[in-house]
């Protein structure tokens, strides 16, 4: 019987860590997509990965229009993002019933001319029927009221970092 036990936890043990594995695979794959959706103003790829509440609340017509309009004006501003990568997937953690990570992420952009870098972050969170990530800037769920409405009552023990901004020379 000891036995049955001890391979039955080493079964169990074996497939959970496979699980994450694959959930930090998935994770990263939608991060990278996410981050050159950025880069080529990929709207509806934008779109794809932002959180069904925000999509709902907003609207797919309303949020197009809206990000149309900030690379407007940030082409208006010359402000350009020379390059935005997903850098790691720092935590998965099963919490509401629902996996949820944290995505840090470096992003590099040119003020006309005074160049910038972001060190950020992404919450995911993770549909399993659509095997893809949903994203939230980790930030905004920390501070942003608008966001927050849309969480009422977000709660995580994975650790958001704020916000770093890196003036270049």
């Amino acid at each position: 019987m000891k036995h049955y036990i001890i391979i039955f936890l080493f079964v169990t043990g074996s497939v959970f860590s496979q699980n994450i594995d694959t959930l930090k695979e998935f994770a990263l794959r939608d991060a990278k997509a996410t981050s050159q959706a950025s880069l080529d103003r990929n709207l509806s790829n934008i779109l794809k990965h932002t959180h069904p509440k925000i999509l709902k609340t907003y609207g797919q017509e309303n949020l197009m229009e809206t990000m149309d309009e900030i690379f407007k004006t940030m082409d208006a501003q010359k402000i350009k993002i020379v390059s935005s990568e997903a850098d790691e997937i720092t935590d998965i953690k099963k919490e509401n019933n629902e996996y949820r990570c944290l995505v840090k992420n470096t992003i590099k952009m040119d003020f006309n001319g005074r160049f910038v870098t972001l060190k950020s972050s992404l919450f995911g969170f993770y549909d399993k029927k659509k095997s893809q990530w949903y994203f939230v800037e980790s930030n905004k769920l920390l501070d942003d009221p608008e966001t927050k409405k849309l969480f009422p009552r977000f709660k995580t023990d994975i650790e958001i970092p704020l916000d770093e901004h890196i003036a270049d020379n």
